[in-house]
């Protein structure tokens, strides 16, 4: 059974997605909002099983909700990206999010492993495109992709398995949490208007 302390981490996750949700629904930015409403779903009820110690209770529940933050959220973070890059047209913006929603519902009867690459997946193309939101400096650029990349990096540290497991936990989600906050510098920043 694993200790009441691993709440904390997602506690802090759920804190910085309230932040993150009003500024995004206040920005009418939907598809990001949508998204990190589905992560921070999953790190509330993380936080209430790990919390109030109901460990094997909602194991299956909390489960399916992390699932379903990698397969939706994750694309739905992506997808806002893309449209703030300009490099794609609404119509093909939405047939890519149809096709991803399809793809995840047969992803998400899958195997577990398979539910990681496609996030992982996503994750990559949403840093292509963080790059290629256009910016008044190109230094924005290359900054608007690092902080994308953070959750990348995480990822794999998280799978590498370098620390405890309690350490381990913290950090991983505590990369999110920082990660959540820094979707909103990566969509704040200032673009290069063309006129």
């Amino acid at each position: 059974m694993l200790p009441a302390h691993y709440a904390l981490s997602e506690i802090l996750i759920v804190l910085v997605s309230v932040y993150t949700l009003t500024v995004f629904f206040k920005a009418r930015q939907f598809y990001i909002f949508a998204g990190v409403f589905l992560i921070s779903c999953a790190a509330l009820m993380a936080s209430i099983r790990f919390g109030i110690n109901y460990q094997n209770e909602l194991k299956s529940f909390h489960q399916l909700l992390s699932a379903i933050s990698l397969l939706f959220g994750i694309p739905l973070i992506v997808i806002e990206i893309m449209k703030r890059s300009n490099l794609l047209n609404n119509k093909i913006i939405y047939l890519v999010l149809l096709i991803a929603i399809i793809f995840s519902l047969f992803i998400l009867l899958q195997a577990k492993n398979l539910i990681i690459l496609v996030a992982a997946s996503w994750l990559i193309i949403g840093a292509i495109f963080s790059i290629l939101i256009s910016r008044e400096r190109a230094l924005m650029r290359i900054v608007s992709g690092i902080f994308f990349s953070l959750i990348i990096i995480n990822l794999i540290l998280r799978r590498m398995e370098l620390f405890d497991a309690s350490t381990s936990w913290h950090l991983y989600h505590i990369g999110i949490a920082v990660w959540l906050y820094l979707l909103i510098r990566i969509l704040k920043q200032k673009e290069t208007k063309y006129v």
